[in-house]
């Protein structure tokens, strides 16, 4: 597994599989969701006086789209198979097999998928110049870049406790 480039001070290495599961739906799931399409609005509408931004705004709007995407087979499919091989582990219980053999197949997706936006992200960091606004502009560009900024650190994130944590405990479990 490729390693993934982030650094914390939040101890994920310590917490429970469980645990990160829950942070990884409640926190990150939830966020691209609500901080997502509501930046991707802002963008669409800045891109209107901004031409500069209309890439941008397309590709995030992508990855809003793809992202949601991406959450619903971790939380319809994914994680629910990984609660319950955490569960029979804690308890000393047996486990079902995962209906298509392996979590290996749905963990390669999901890395790839990681893998796409990471790309995705780092054009549009490139495109905006680091998430730099033009001098002069305007606190709701500014602010706007600001939020990708920090929509991509907390999509780092995201790829860092699933890739490196979650993903090769679960594959431990199985």
């Amino acid at each position: 597994m490729a390693q993934t480039s982030f650094q914390t001070t939040i101890p994920f290495q310590s917490w429970d599989l469980d645990l990160l599961v829950d942070y990884v739906l409640k926190f990150h799931h939830r966020n691209i969701r609500r901080k997502g399409e509501d930046l991707a609005v802002r963008l669409n509408a800045l891109a209107g006086s901004h031409p500069e931004l209309n890439r941008v705004a397309d590709h995030f709007r992508n990855s809003v789209a793809d992202l949601d995407m991406h959450c619903q087979k971790e939380e319809n499919i994914l994680f629910p198979y990984i609660i319950d091989i955490f569960n029979a582990a804690e308890y000393g219980q047996e486990h079902a097999p995962f209906h298509c053999g392996s979590i290996q197949f749905p963990i390669n997706a999901m890395m790839a998928d990681h893998s796409e936006e990471l790309e995705r992200h780092e054009r549009i960091a490139e495109l905006t110049n680091d998430y730099t606004a033009p001098e002069g502009a305007e606190p709701e560009y500014v602010q706007a870049l600001a939020d990708l900024r920090q929509f991509r650190n907390n999509l780092l994130e995201h790829v860092y406790v699933e890739n490196e944590i979650i993903f090769p405990r679960a594959l431990m479990l199985e």
